[in-house]
């Protein structure tokens, strides 16, 4: 039994390693962005009045996630500690009885209980921690006298001893392998995946997970962001917009502001990229104070201060990020860009923009704010590409046109399809000398598949549509924009004519 034991503990080690380090991860991840734990006395004093002493432990066990090698190796050994000390405490309750298959229940539920974000790690910090004084207390006491006298029954055969828990093992092994499989959420773990390689930078595997996501047929804020991100950065952002049916609209492009402490993680991903520093910093602080002071918002909230020209800003952050055990060297690397004004990786649009008069962003529509963003940046691709698809799927074909002309700015070495497509429904509501004023025509090819599209639905055949122009922006005009199936003009007025969208 002593040897069984062993066995046992070693394949619960090499399993819970096996899952922290593969399976869930990314839960450990996003426990480390989501905690920092401080060498001060302020940050213990506030933890305690706060959250409370499990919490503070709980937080400086989080902190070695920072590598996930590390961060998986302590799970899994504070996982197996709790399967053996429970094993000693119940030898020590009833030394006669064969309970090893009840040691392992603790640790596999606590397994299944980390699997998900939504719950914290402070049940398996409380667990260890009381399993940690129960052991000792009992070992003390049986040294004294017994505590529990039972009936010393005589010993069933050898066989039958080692058989009775390799078999519940067995069962229970099954039961608790198929609740974690229940339990576990694939859209979760996609998520998680999904910023973690946004935060990094891999926009080829932020396509690919969040692509995974959307060939389920199922629609998503998150992923529909996160994937026009991916796609500006790879440059197929116009080529492939309407691949998965944006049946949000523009929200399919960016966060308007809505309170929600979810969303406020994910804002200022965007307006980072398009260099629009002073709105990412908003999002950032307003995200802090919902989640708290962590590593990525000090980090970021010092890096948008350097780069806006505020170091003693700046410098605050920074110094909340040196009291941390894995953060210090970052903070020092951030201390020293501190005064140049440049951060590597960021571009401030608005740098040479004046604070006064004081200006006030749009937090609920991003149009404006690209329009700005080009009034001070007219080189700012991702703005533009942004602005043209904000216009689109907004129905704002008019605007559109008008701001068509800023495509000179850049070198695309053809028109996008879905820029051509939406020229085609202006052109078919304007006259000749309104139309020459764009500086662009359609080609030949577009005309003829603008016919076809409005053969077929003057037929209302919708099979063909599907298969011929699911991917177009005449079908997300006509079937799919949540704003109604008419073009909208610069004062809200709408028309149609002959059956498709039109001017």
């Amino acid at each position: 039994m002593k040897r069984l034991h062993y066995v046992v503990m070693l394949i619960l080690f090499i399993i819970f390693y096996y899952v922290y380090q593969h399976t869930l991860a990314d839960v450990l991840c996003y426990h480390e962005q989501h905690h920092l734990f401080l060498y001060t006395a302020n940050y213990f004093n506030h933890a305690l009045a706060s959250h409370g002493f499990i919490s503070y432990l709980t937080d400086f066990v989080i902190q070695f996630f920072y590598y996930p090698w590390l961060g998986t190796l302590v799970m899994a050994t504070i996982l197996t500690a709790i399967y053996a000390l429970t094993e000693r405490i119940l030898t020590l309750i009833a030394p006669r009885l064969t309970l090893l298959q009840l040691s392992v229940i603790p640790s596999i539920l606590l397994l299944i209980y980390s699997e998900t974000t939504s719950h914290n790690l402070d049940l398996i910090i409380l667990t260890f921690l009381i399993l940690c004084a129960i052991c000792p207390i009992l070992q003390i006491t049986q040294w004294i006298r017994p505590i529990f006298p039972i009936y010393r029954a005589p010993l069933p055969s050898k066989r039958i001893w080692l058989l009775l828990p390799v078999g519940c093992l067995m069962g229970f092994s099954i039961i608790a392998y198929t609740t974690f499989v229940r339990q576990y959420n694939p859209k979760e773990g996609i998520m998680l995946k999904t910023e973690h390689y946004a935060q990094k930078g891999e926009w080829e595997k932020v396509l690919d997970y969040s692509n995974r996501y959307l060939q389920q047929g199922k629609n998503n804020q998150f992923f529909s962001y996160f994937r026009n991100m991916a796609l500006y950065h790879l440059g197929l952002l116009p080529q492939h917009l309407f691949d998965y049916p944006p049946i949000g609209g523009v929200k399919e492009l960016y966060l308007p502001w809505s309170s929600n402490g979810r969303e406020s993680e994910y804002g200022h991903y965007l307006y980072e990229q398009l260099g629009y520093l002073n709105e990412a910093q908003r999002w950032e602080f307003e995200s802090m104070v919902v989640w708290g002071e962590t590593a990525p918002h000090l980090r970021n909230l010092a890096r948008y201060n350097i780069a806006i020209g505020r170091p003693r800003v700046a410098q605050m952050f920074i110094n909340k990020l040196a009291q941390s055990l894995f953060y210090h060297d970052e903070a020092r690397q951030l201390e020293a860009l501190r005064d140049g004004g440049v951060v590597p990786g960021l571009h401030n649009a608005l740098k040479h923009v004046t604070d006064h008069p004081a200006r006030f962003s749009n937090v609920l529509n991003i149009g404006p704010e690209l329009e700005y963003l080009l009034q001070h940046d007219p080189k700012n691709r991702m703005a533009f590409e942004y602005l043209m698809c904000q216009l689109l799927l907004s129905n704002h074909v008019v605007r559109f046109a008008e701001d068509l002309k800023l495509m000179k700015n850049f070198s695309y070495p053809a028109m996008p399809p879905i820029f051509e497509e939406a020229l085609m429904v202006y052109k078919t509501g304007v006259d000749d000398a309104t139309f020459a004023k764009v500086g662009y025509d359609v080609s030949m090819e577009t005309q003829q598949r603008f016919g076809r599209f409005y053969q077929l639905v003057q037929q209302r055949d919708m099979a063909s549509l599907q298969s011929e122009f699911s991917h177009t922006y005449w079908f997300y005009l006509q079937f799919i924009s949540p704003y109604g199936s008419s073009v909208i003009q610069d004062k809200g007025q709408t028309t149609e004519l002959k059956g498709v969208k039109q001017l």
